[in-house]
């Protein structure tokens, strides 16, 4: 993914690399002429993003020097980076021992440079956050429990479930603090009590069944900052603890659906209008590194503010993963559970002018006649969380899993909507780059830097603070499981390059609902 962690070219003088691993075990590797063998050592060997993680080795030159780390995304074409913030120094020995924090992203090589020699890389796949919420005793997996009415009942949060075996089981961090919240106001959470997690991950609760329904509750793990980390805070995915033939969800009819077994990948390169027009510096860039959580601030820009605000009124959820923010209707790719819309809002940072771009990438985990809807708005900063929002720079609204995707301008006050639709692009496997330029006058939309649309006039500009929003939206029946990740979200003023209208013309209609 092109653009996390790295910031600015670092030429590395007098080093051949040899080829990469992916153990934590002791490495080597030609020095200098005359030097001493470069070492490595990284540990632990398990580890989630934004945790503290020991650099320990030799340059294999004496003198005290400075270090730092560099990192490379091992793909083709692809170069050793320096990463910001990383400065040390050596001792009289030439040797190093310092501590900093995991990547987010897998499948990436850090290694120690100075004095014109390097170590050689140490491949990086921290295992990702998780936490489930269940029954205690029942499937970690599933969304919906049967409860008895009025008899308290326990539920465990686990924060090391074996639920992504491909990727890994996260470690235990005992003493973590964990927060049961329930659902109120219809997507939002409010928390209703507290525990901390045990030697083996886990927090438990004790909850008071209703009389009749449900209850639906989430746990987060809160941030972990001890020992130089910087954990951010995780949520599990709604669970539904319903009184049994009460509350209307146990079981409900699944959709007739085909498992896909796709797994989410490493972005490609792929052009940016931003970098073809030249916008420069960006204002904010949510880059999501090193263990960041939604309410962390971007990590990059000239003005870094803004957090994000997730909702979900069904069984998705909105998370940092993988560096990258997600959005998932479930844990488990097929089968029921599906339903309900999940949204992730930016708060702060609002602009009524400006140039905004993110990356995409889709995922139908299941086909069948109920495929989720994905919208990326631009939205009036404090506009109600809604599926479809009355005013709007639509940047992004498609079918997952489904050709065509229209781009366009939606104002119920204006009284009108105008709108593009470009049949050959897919929210798929294969990631693309979506940006928007707004002035005062025109709209303009780039896929993957080209200009594919533009809307000019008053009416078309909504003239309010806009921020943008992600939206999985679904129904309360039973959808296709699907996922839409975003590797990051930039903007930037219209001070910079040069504004663009040669985009193709919007058609304009009648303003009607969604």
């Amino acid at each position: 993914m092109t653009s996390r962690v790295l910031l600015a070219v670092a030429t590395v003088v007098g080093l051949l690399v040899l080829p990469l691993t992916a153990s934590t075990t002791l490495r080597t590797v030609a020095a200098a002429p005359g030097a001493r063998q470069a070492s490595l050592t990284v540990t632990p060997p398990i580890y989630v993003p934004g945790q503290a993680v020991r650099f320990r080795g030799t340059l294999g030159k004496a003198g005290r020097r400075t270090v730092h780390l560099q990192s490379h995304m091992n793909r083709p074409g692809d170069t050793w980076l320096d990463v910001p913030s990383s400065t040390f120094r050596t001792a009289g020995d030439g040797s190093f021992d310092f501590t900093f924090t995991a990547p987010s992203m897998s499948g990436i090589s850090y290694r120690v440079a100075g004095g014109g020699v390097a170590t050689r890389g140490e491949r990086f796949d921290a295992r990702p956050q998780e936490i489930t919420l269940t029954l205690q005793g029942a499937d970690g997996a599933s969304p919906f429990h049967a409860i008895a009415p009025l008899l308290p009942f326990t539920v465990l949060a686990d924060t090391t479930p074996p639920v992504r075996s491909a990727l890994g089981t996260p470690p235990p961090i005992p003493g973590r603090t964990v927060l049961l919240q329930e659902r109120h106001d219809g997507n939002r959470w409010r928390t209703i009590q507290r525990g901390t997690t045990d030697s083996a991950g886990h927090a438990t609760f004790r909850v008071a069944a209703p009389v009749l329904g449900e209850r639906v509750l989430r746990a987060r793990q809160e941030r972990w900052t001890r020992g130089g980390s910087a954990i951010g805070w995780y949520a599990s995915f709604p669970a539904y603890f319903s009184v049994l033939g009460l509350g209307g969800l146990l079981p409900r009819a699944t959709a007739a659906a085909t498992p896909r077994t796709a797994a989410p990948s490493r972005s490609e390169a792929r052009p940016t209008a931003g970098e073809r027009y030249r916008w420069g510096p960006t204002l904010f860039d949510f880059a999501w590194e090193r263990g960041q959580d939604l309410t962390s601030p971007p990590s990059k820009g000239t003005r870094p503010r803004g957090t994000w605000l997730d909702t979900s009124d069904g069984t998705g959820r909105a998370t940092p993963f993988n560096g990258g923010l997600v959005l998932q209707s479930k844990l488990k790719h097929g089968g029921a559970g599906d339903r309900g819309t999940t949204t992730a809002t930016m708060r702060g940072n609002a602009r009524s002018t400006g140039r905004w771009e993110f990356r995409l990438q889709g995922h139908a985990w299941e086909g069948g006649p109920a495929p989720f809807r994905f919208r990326l708005d631009l939205v009036p900063e404090g506009t109600p969380v809604t599926g479809c929002p009355t005013e709007a720079v639509v940047v992004a609204d498609v079918t997952v899993g489904e050709p065509g995707l229209a781009v366009g301008v939606r104002s119920q006050r204006a009284g009108s909507q105008w709108t593009r639709r470009l049949p050959g692009l897919r929210l798929a496997e294969k990631p693309f780059n979506l940006a928007v330029e707004v002035a005062a006058k025109h709209t303009t939309w780039f896929i993957d830097g080209r200009p594919v649309a533009t809307v000019t006039g008053a009416r078309a500009h909504l003239g309010r603070r806009l921020v943008p929003r992600y939206s999985l939206v679904g129904a309360d029946r039973e959808m296709n499981g699907a996922q839409v990740d975003s590797d990051w979200q930039r903007g930037w003023s219209l001070a910079r390059g040069r504004q663009v209208t040669s985009g193709a013309a919007l058609t304009r209609t009648a303003y009607a609902a969604c």
